[in-house]
């Protein structure tokens, strides 16, 4: 059982880069920054194991007691990362290949096929001898095991891929003449008649198959999560009982979250948002410490890896302004996380991520204004330790797949999409007005939630369905957006028009839909003013649903752009067509107060708010201010204590640039 009961803080360290003397120097500078865990030995496959079955583990030892006695503890790696030059060498059949048939070459990281079984092997023989020898070490506080699967290769195109790709399909459909059904081969002549003609979805002449690609997907998750999965056997069954986890990266669409969390104690996340983004940049970590939490069903998760100042992988890579480093590590207090870590503790001399920023620059630490930024938060963090066990709440969800996610980037569709692209105004008018909110998987129970976003959920089952139907007849209210509810989960049209299985809770019918060419925009009336849309434009008439706005030009003037249909005790919205952002942003805002869902605070666009709830009725506010300027926040009631200097805080205030403020609230 994970016990998380205090903010743990610290980041990725590589002591094998590094002579011994160093070593202790960087205790003294651990301590000196208040770091109290640190992921270790990451990288460190071949320094661990030289050669074949010839395992090194003299100097994890020492470096793991000398952590000890500094007071830090330690996620141990299963170091399976990057597999060694030597079993490259030896296990050339390993080699992934890409779409274009052509195989990668050694001299990188991770550097696996995702179904090698020599790999596989290779990498839970290491994990087990790992957890043999320190599964009761008293630093090892977790297992952190491989690191950011899928990152680099989350699809392969060899030949073992292909001969593993038709036994997974074998033992999923059982005939061909299923697999031929759900695949719809009977158009373009591509019906299977021996499990021999399944090749893989990589080059064609035109289109590939739909279902095909999205199997290919789920195929190349399902893949990477036995390795994930073998490692955990591995470490299991030596008797060590720590908690283990592996850590996403942002912006992976590849693996499924929901699913993967399943094998894990604890989610956990690889933040690098760019900066250069803008006031984009933290919406866009806000989403993904959203959507890392709900991936474990809310639970206090882990800020695995961010970074100090810049990456070196853009291709201009933006510095952090001073005081962004504090902000964006208190984002991810305010949005949930127990922990608050970067890549990597010391930055290193040589090798490919050289000029990837670390707690400790190549500057050193004297005058160091990052060593300075890093010191800071880890004494603040001292003062916080309640936040751990502290939880994120919502009574807003957003419906979200990552079989939907697969299925809309697949190409032949009526426009191309971008998955995170068209969830970002949905998701962004929810977090510009401080209104909490999870990522909800629409096979989960609903019943927990007040309102319901689907935004572009294309893809439903018959269950889904009836789950959206049951929420809203049972007085909860759901806002729909276009291009949802057409086809089933292997991308098979729901006839008689869209959404076909939800054309009675909506009380709509489309007909048509018309994608925008870029640039291109339409105006809406709405209570008798004009409104800007964007992106998309069903056409749909009503059945019972109530005409809420409707377009102003093209062809399709005067026809329903927002509906509201009642059904049972629940409300039911649809948006035909992408508003502007400002009037969304207020239209989700009145939807929600409809369910009394209401803002955390009152405040300036850069301010950016969450509540933590513990035992007891305890509650915690965060408040970050991301601008360089100040801004005022009106709290709307509530009274605290401020736990980052004691004192007393009521109603309104105002935030320094770049401030942050952790307000223990009166129960």
């Amino acid at each position: 059982m994970l016990n998380i009961n205090k903010i743990y803080y610290g980041g990725d360290y590589n002591p094998e880069q590094w002579t011994e003397e160093i070593w202790r120097e960087d205790m003294r500078l651990m301590r000196e920054a208040g770091v109290n865990l640190v992921s270790l030995g990451i990288f460190s496959w071949a320094k661990l194991e030289p050669k074949p079955g010839l395992y090194q583990f003299d100097w994890l030892d020492r470096i793991l007691d000398l952590l000890h006695a500094n007071g830090v503890q330690v996620a141990l790696a299963t170091a399976t990362a990057s597999p060694p030059p030597w079993f490259s060498r030896l296990h050339p059949e390993s080699w992934p290949v890409a779409a274009d048939g052509i195989s990668y070459k050694p001299g990188s990281r991770q550097f696996y096929c995702p179904n090698s079984a020599a790999y596989r092997e290779a990498s839970s023989r290491l994990a087990g001898e790992m957890a043999r020898r320190y599964g009761q070490h008293p630093a090892v506080w977790m297992w952190h095991v491989n690191n950011e699967y899928g990152c680099h290769v989350h699809e392969c195109y060899c030949p073992v891929c292909t001969k593993t790709f038709q036994e997974w399909l074998r033992e999923r459909y059982k005939s061909v003449d299923v697999l031929n059904d759900v695949w719809g081969t009977a158009f373009w002549s591509l019906g299977i008649s021996d499990w021999a003609d399944v090749q893989l979805p990589n080059r064609t002449t035109s289109y590939r198959n739909p279902a095909q690609v999205l199997d290919f997907r789920r195929f190349m998750n399902h893949s990477l999560l036995n390795l994930f999965k073998a490692e955990i056997e591995a470490i299991r069954s030596t008797g060590a009982t720590q908690p283990l986890f592996t850590n996403s990266v942002f912006g992976l669409k590849a693996l499924d979250g929901f699913e993967w969390a399943k094998y894990q104690d604890v989610t956990a996340i690889d933040m690098y948002i760019d900066p250069a983004h803008g006031d984009q940049a933290w919406k866009d970590g806000a989403f993904w410490h959203d959507l890392t939490r709900s991936w474990g069903r809310g639970k206090p998760y882990l800020l695995v890896e961010q970074t100090t100042s810049q990456v070196n992988w853009r291709a201009v890579n933006s510095l952090k302004a001073p005081g962004t480093i504090r902000t964006l590590s208190y984002q991810a207090l305010a949005r949930g996380a127990s922990s608050v870590m970067f890549f990597q503790w010391r930055a290193s001399k040589s090798g490919a991520e050289k000029y990837h920023a670390g707690m400790i620059p190549h500057y050193g630490v004297d005058g160091s204004r990052i060593f300075a930024e890093v010191k800071q938060i880890g004494a603040e963090f001292a003062h916080l330790e309640r936040l751990g066990s502290q939880q994120a709440h919502a009574q807003v969800g957003i419906l979200f797949s990552y079989e939907n996610v697969w299925a809309l980037e697949i190409d032949s569709k009526p426009a191309q999409l971008d998955a995170w692209n068209v969830l970002r105004p949905w998701y962004n008018a929810l977090i510009e007005q401080n209104i909490p909110l999870d990522f909800i998987h629409p096979n989960d129970d609903l019943s927990r939630y007040k309102v319901l976003i689907a935004p572009l959920l294309y893809q439903i089952s018959e269950a889904q369905a009836e789950n959206l139907k049951s929420f809203v007849q049972a007085g909860g209210l759901l806002l729909m957006t276009y291009f949802s509810g057409v086809t089933d989960l292997n991308e098979r049209i729901w006839l008689g028009g869209y959404p076909a299985l939800l054309q009675n809770l909506l009380g709509i019918k489309v007909e048509e839909w018309q994608p925008f060419q870029p640039g291109k925009t339409n105006q809406m009336l709405v209570d008798d003013k004009s409104i800007s849309c964007s992106h998309w434009a069903d056409l749909l008439y009503t059945t019972t649903a109530e005409t809420i706005a409707t377009y102003i030009e093209d062809f399709y003037a005067g026809r329903p752009a927002l509906t509201r249909n009642r059904y049972g005790a629940g409300t039911a919205y649809y948006a035909g067509t992408l508003p502007d952002q400002a009037w969304l942003r207020n239209w989700i805002k009145k939807i929600c107060a409809e369910q009394g869902v209401e803002s955390l605070v009152e405040a300036d666009p850069d301010i950016e708010a969450g509540l933590r709830a513990g035992a007891y009725g305890s509650s915690t506010l965060v408040l970050v201010n991301h601008a360089n300027r100040t801004a005022q926040v009106d709290l709307m009631g509530k009274r605290g204590r401020s736990l980052l200097d004691e004192r007393p805080v009521t109603n309104n205030l105002t935030l320094d640039p770049y401030g942050v403020m952790v307000l223990e609230l009166e129960q």
